[in-house]
Formats: structure tokens, C-alpha cells, sequence
């Protein structure tokens, strides 16, 4: 008897990404750049071919994936061309794309010159250094020789963009006065803070996909014994409130300072300096933290020189941490000689990073601190720090960030140094910006990979056919998608099988590590004539959704077509009928090439039967 259950004549005519990446026409403001483009049937290598149409500069790589990811040859102000050829099994060239072209955009005059560096290739973390510019209002990003590759157009801002952080959905959070935004790559607006909110100095985005902010809070408050004789009994304080923001721009969660701080707990010298023209200056924070581990809010509370940690769920205030000559309440006795410190932050082994500015106290000399604590005993000790030089001083401003390799990037504030440096203190890489007499500072800076931790792409393996005419041919019921990562961010892929009214017949999850394949074995045996779709997307990144279309004609496993345990002229007649019944769909096609289903497809499809008995 022939073995029928072999035979399964199956065609999903597909359509994957149907516009290439990135898209015919597009202009960036950055010069590394993710192509992406249909996959090709019988291709077993593509080769992406560049051209700079202004200066006639070509560039060529092969890859298997039909996905790739330029970082550098890509130049400001060029229009180039591009297209992929596909390269099959024995290594012959047989269909290549048509053009499509992009532009890179003018460099704005403003980006200041990044010249004036140095790298040791043996210690440098590698990757991107983004960092906002906020004395020329605006941000941008360097690669290891200083050479810029992204900027953020301020004119897309009332004031400016100050960059705080960039996500591993791709996106950048930053802020100016009062606003605060998620944005592409190219300054598109994802996300931003209601109106009515006043903000300063931080803005974050949470692995919870909810956002923080500070915003200013003014109460009148009894004048301290410090104040000028001259001014009432009663002056505008300016305290802090820690406001969080769900994805529809609700506020969730709020903490104010006046509800957990005493108006006794306050510095004197910034009551001595208030001359009734504004509000007293309390607390001026300027970083807030959301650590998951601990479901703790950590904030810095510059003119107290206070770290505070809150308990997220109850809001309570777990300790202050800082000068201890401002506190009612002293949670940690040593006295670790910090002030006006800027941007705390929570490393993955629970310790706290951050930038001490040591401004007020002498020597007047900036540092990065990496302090450990214990709160069984309130112990609390330095377990590294780097101290600037003195022209590197930052009285305002600054940030640490602890990078892969173990180093510290370090942004110097208003001293316009950005630098890196090793555990052992050795300089691995330094910026230092100059802009001719402009004065340049910075809040923060960054290091990352590139500018693409989502680069993903899919493809099918059983994807065959020809350009005109591409089809997937199952093996045994089951087709193989496979999720090629190209990108640094990694995470949870949800993908799903879904009919023409989008109804999920298969929803599951895998996860995906950076610069790996992932194959998704996918069973269509019993699926009815009908359209579907296989949709894949990072789980934090939804809008890089991808979608492989196909529709799947006549999936009858042929075989025991009357269930009776045998194959048998019944089974012929049933297939006979099915065949004549069908209107174009049916299992087999048209066999004999007469433009039609008669009988003498049913008579060629039974000598393939017999001819197989």
C-alpha cells in the first residue's frame, strides 16, 4: 500500500515585511542604520550592496539573514542607494531588488567639536556614547573616536531635549522645563507628560513601562531663625514632588517631600541666601530611581545632601542617607563627606552609584562613589570611588554609570569632560568638548552598544518557489519561522498564528537572546483553506511588529480519505469528488495544465497512486 500520508501538496503564498527597511525616501538624523528586506526564496546568502550617491563611495557585505546592520560607513548629509541580491546554494547570483534610496541629514552646526580625545583601544568599553548637551540645548551620541553618528534637532522642542536615558525598546527619554518625552531615534514624539505638570532636572521611563518625574511643590512655611530680619514670618518654601505616570499619562503614584521631611530637617545656607524674590529653596532633588529588586524609590535630595529610599508600596521613608547635621533622625552614623550630589543610581549588586559634586566643602574636588550599605545594622561603607582633577570640578550637574566592562563613564557636569575610567583608576576614554567660546556642560552620558537593540528579522525555512511565485512547503504538517537577532537588547518574543479575522489559533512566548536565532516550529496540519498571519514582536517593544502573511490553500493530508483502515477506490471516488467540487481549491491543482480540475486530473492523480503501490 502507498504510504499517502507522505504526500501533502500544500501552498502558502507569502508576503513578509512588505516594505523593505528602512523605508524608500527616508531621512535620519543618525548614520548607523538597520536594513531589513523581503526574504528571498532558494537564497542561501545576500549580498547589500551601498552606494553614496554624492560621492560615489560603494559598499558591499554578504549575510545569511536577510537583515543587516551598518555602523559605519554611512556618512552626514548623503543620499545613497541600495539594494540586495540573492545568492543561492552554488553561489550564483539570481534575483537582485530594485533600488531604493535614503538620506542622512545635514550635521547641525550646533554639535559642538568632539576632536579633542583619547582612547585606549585595550581598556575602552565599545559602543556609542550618547549624552545631552544642555548648555547648547540639545543631545546627541559619539562613537569611540568622538565622531558624531546621532543628534536630536532642538528646533522639534519649545527650550530643548535633555537627554536622561536610552531604552532597550530603541527609544530615548529626555525632558525639557515642564515637558517630559519618549522619542525615536529621530525625535518623533512616542510619549509625553500631560499638561499642567511642572518638571525639573529628571525624567525616567521604569522597566514597568510607567514614567517618573520631579516636579517643584511650593508650601509657606515659618521663616527659620537664618532669614534676613527684613522678611516675614512666613516665606514660600520650594520642596519636591516624585510623581509616576502610567502609558496613558495617568498619575499612579506620587511622594512629596513636605508629607515626610520636617520643616526643621533644612540646610541654613540656603535660608542665609533668600531674599524674598522666589521660593526658599529646600530640597532641590534632581534624580529619582526605581530600583524592582526592592521595590524601593531612591532619590537624591541635593540642598539636604541626602540619598532617601522609599518603600514603594506603603511610601514610607526607609532611611536618609547624607550630611547628618540636616536630620531629626540619623539612620547611618559615618560620615562620608558628600554633597549636593547628582544622579543616583541602583547597580545590579544593590549598591549605589553616584556623582558627588563635594561643592561648599574643602578641597572643592568632584568624585564618583560606589557606596554598600546594610540596614540590619545601618552600616554603610565606600567600596570604590575616582576622584576629578580639579579642573574637571562640577559644582552642578554630573553623572556615573557603571558600564559591562566593569569601568565607569563618567560625565564631569559643567566641566564640559566626559570620561571613562577603569576600577584601578586608569583612563580608558575622554571627550572634552569644545565649542570655541561657548561654555559646553552636560547632565548625563551613556554607553551602549549602537543605536539598535531591536534588530530583529524573519524568515521561514521552508520559504521556496521563485520571486514571482514564493511559496512555504511544510515538512511533515510543520513550518520553521526563524527570529534572527541581530540587535544588543534581548527579552521575551511573543508570536502567534492567527485566521483571516484574526482570531489566535497558536499564542506563545520565547525568549531571545542578543545575536541569536531562534527557530519556531509551527504545526499547520488540519488548517482550513483561509489566510493567516504569523505575528512576532519583543515583548517591550510592540510597534516592531513583524507579520508573515500567507494563505494556505486546500491542506488535506491525502490518504484514508473514508477512515476504514485501508487506502481503496472509495478513497479515489471521495478525492474524485472533492476535486470536481472544489471552485480552485483543491489539494492537488491543476495536474494535467488545461486550466481546469476534470476528470483527467483525477486519472493522472490515481496513477500516482498506483505507480506508488
Amino acid at each position: 500500500m502507498v504510504n499517502i500520508s507522505k504526500i501533502i501538496i500544500l501552498t502558502l503564498l507569502s508576503s513578509l515585511w512588505a516594505e523593505f527597511h528602512p523605508e524608500n525616501g527616508a531621512a535620519f538624523n543618525y548614520t548607523q542604520i538597520y536594513f531589513q528586506w523581503d526574504q528571498i526564496p532558494n537564497a542561501e546568502w545576500y549580498n547589500l550592496s551601498l552606494i553614496n550617491v554624492d560621492s560615489g563611495d560603494e559598499y558591499e557585505v554578504q549575510t545569511q539573514s536577510n537583515s543587516n546592520l551598518v555602523l559605519d560607513f554611512i556618512q552626514w548629509n548623503s543620499t545613497f542607494l541600495w539594494d540586495v541580491t540573492a545568492i543561492n546554494v552554488n553561489g550564483e547570483y539570481f534575483y537582485t531588488s530594485e533600488n531604493r534610496t535614503f538620506s542622512i541629514n545635514h550635521l547641525p552646526d550646533y554639535f559642538p567639536s568632539t576632536d579633542n580625545l583619547f582612547i585606549d583601544e585595550t581598556l575602552y568599553q565599545d559602543g556609542v556614547t550618547v549624552m545631552d548637551i544642555e548648555s547648547l540645548n540639545f543631545s546627541g551620541g559619539v562613537n569611540r573616536f568622538g565622531i558624531p553618528i546621532w543628534f536630536v534637532d532642538k528646533n522639534l522642542f519649545d527650550i530643548r531635549f535633555t537627554f536622561t536615558h536610552f531604552l532597550p525598546n530603541g527609544n530615548v527619554i529626555g525632558f525639557e522645563p515642564d515637558k517630559g518625552y519618549e522619542i525615536d531615534l529621530n525625535g518623533n514624539r512616542i510619549f509625553e507628560i500631560p499638561d499642567g505638570y511642572s518638571l525639573h532636572h529628571d525624567f525616567i521611563k521604569t522597566s514597568r513601562n510607567t514614567y517618573f518625574l520631579i516636579s517643584a511643590t511650593v508650601e509657606d512655611q515659618y521663616c527659620p531663625e537664618e532669614c534676613n530680619e527684613m522678611l516675614p514670618d512666613e516665606i514660600p518654601w520650594q520642596g519636591d514632588t516624585f510623581r509616576e505616570f502610567d502609558q496613558d499619562g495617568n498619575e499612579i503614584w506620587s511622594w512629596n517631600t513636605f508629607d515626610y521631611f520636617d520643616s526643621t530637617e533644612y540646610n541654613p545656607y540656603y535660608v542665609q541666601i533668600y531674599a524674598g524674590n522666589y521660593e526658599m529653596d529646600w530640597t532641590h532633588s534632581n534624580s529619582v530611581a526605581y530600583d524592582e529588586n526592592t521595590e524601593s524609590v531612591f532619590i537624591s535630595v541635593r540642598n539636604l545632601s541626602w540619598i532617601t529610599k522609599i518603600d514603594y508600596a506603603s511610601k514610607d521613608l526607609i532611611w536618609n542617607l547624607g550630611q547628618t547635621e540636616f536630620m531629626n533622625e540619623i539612620y547611618f552614623e559615618e560620615d562620608l563627606n558628600f554633597s549636593q550630589q547628582h544622579s543616583v543610581q541602583v547597580l545590579d549588586n544593590g549598591n549605589l552609584l553616584f556623582f558627588d559634586n563635594h561643592r561648599y566643602l574643602i578641597p572643592e574636588l568632584s568624585r564618583c562613589m560606589e557606596l554598600s550599605y546594610d540596614e540590619s545594622d545601618y552600616s554603610v561603607e565606600i567600596v570604590w570611588e575616582y576622584q576629578l582633577p580639579e579642573n574637571m570640578f562640577s559644582g552642578s550637574r554630573g553623572e556615573c554609570d557603571r558600564l559591562e566592562n566593569g569601568n565607569t563613564l563618567i560625565t564631569a557636569g559643567r566641566s564640559g569632560h566626559i570620561l571613562e575610567v577603569t576600577p584601578d583608576h586608569e583612563i580608558a576614554w575622554h571627550l572634552e568638548f569644545d565649542n570655541g567660546e561657548i561654555f559646553t556642560s552636560s547632565y548625563r552620558s551613556e554607553r551602549i552598544p549602537n543605536l539598535h537593540p531591536i534588530a530583529f528579522s524573519l524568515s521561514m525555512n521552508e520559504y521556496a518557489g521563485d520571486v514571482e511565485n514564493p511559496f512555504v512547503e511544510p515538512i511533515n504538517g510543520v513550518i520553521t519561522a526563524n527570529i534572527h537577532n541581530s540587535g544588543w537588547s534581548g527579552g521575551w518574543y511573543i508570536f502567534s498564528l492567527q485566521d483571516a479575522s484574526s482570531v489566535e489559533i497558536i499564542s506563545d512566548s520565547v525568549f531571545v537572546q542578543p545575536f541569536e536565532d531562534v527557530l519556531l516550529n509551527i504545526d499547520v496540519n488540519g488548517l482550513p483553506s483561509s489566510t493567516y498571519s504569523l505575528e512576532v514582536y519583543p515583548d517591550h517593544a510592540p510597534d516592531k511588529l513583524q507579520t508573515f502573511e500567507f494563505s494556505l490553500h486546500g491542506s488535506i493530508l491525502l490518504g484514508d480519505l473514508n477512515s476504514d483502515g485501508d487506502l481503496n477506490v472509495l478513497d479515489i471516488v471521495i478525492l474524485a469528488n472533492l476535486i470536481l467540487n472544489s471552485n480552485n481549491s483543491n489539494p492537488t491543482g491543476d495536474l494535467n495544465n488545461d486550466g481546469s480540475q476534470n476528470i483527467l486530473d483525477i486519472v493522472l492523480l490515481v496513477n500516482i497512486i498506483l505507480e506508488g503501490s
